[in-house]
C-alpha cells in the first residue's frame, strides 16, 4: 500500500491505497475552532501525532512507500509555519519509526506532474484525481485530491 499526507494546520487529508489505485482508507482530520490559541494548536498537534501512532500501528508493514507534501509559505500564513513544521516533523519521525521510505513534494511539483503545468487550478488537479481513481465526483476538499495524489506518486516511485 501506499500513503499520501497533505499536512497543514485547519485541514489535514491523508490518503492509503492499494496497487490496483483503489483506496483503502482517506481521511480528514479538521480544527474547527475559528479564534485558535497556540493551546489549541499543540493540543492538534497532539491529536495528528497520536492519530497517526495508532494509524502506522495497523497499517505500517504493509505500507511500502509515502508521499507527503513539502512547505510552502508566503508572507501571509508565516504565523502557521511553526506548526506545520511541527506536524510535518512528527509524521516524518513516524514514518522513519515504522521504517517507511517517503518521498517530498512540493505542490508546484504535484500540479506539474498531474496536469504538466505547476500553476495550474486546483479544479484541474481534482478533475485529473478524480478520474485517475474512478471517482464519481469531484474531492470535496483540495487537500484530499493532494492526499490522493501523493499517494499514487508514492506507488509509483522506484524504491532501490
Amino acid at each position: 500500500m501506499y500513503l499520501g499526507i497533505d499536512p497543514w494546520v485547519r485541514k489535514l487529508w491523508y490518503a492509503l491505497i492499494d496497487e490496483k489505485l483503489g483506496v483503502v482508507d482517506a481521511w480528514i482530520i479538521i480544527q474547527d475552532k475559528k479564534n485558535i490559541t497556540r493551546t489549541d494548536q499543540f493540543d492538534r498537534m497532539l491529536k495528528i501525532f497520536t492519530f497517526f501512532s495508532d494509524f502506522l500501528e495497523k497499517h505500517g508493514s504493509s505500507i511500502k512507500h509515502a508521499g507527503i507534501e513539502q512547505l510552502f509559505f508566503t508572507k501571509f500564513n508565516q504565523k502557521n509555519a511553526e506548526f506545520v513544521y511541527g506536524i510535518r516533523g512528527a509524521l516524518i519521525l513516524l514514518l522513519k519509526q515504522h521504517n517507511i521510505s517517503f518521498t517530498e513534494y512540493t505542490p508546484i511539483e504535484l500540479k506539474k506532474r498531474i496536469t504538466g503545468n505547476g500553476k495550474a487550478q486546483k479544479i484541474l488537479v481534482q478533475t485529473m484525481i478524480m478520474k485517475i481513481f474512478w471517482l464519481q465526483s469531484l474531492p470535496e476538499y483540495d487537500d484530499a485530491a493532494d492526499a490522493l495524489w501523493l499517494a499514487y506518486l508514492a506507488s509509483r516511485t522506484k524504491l532501490s
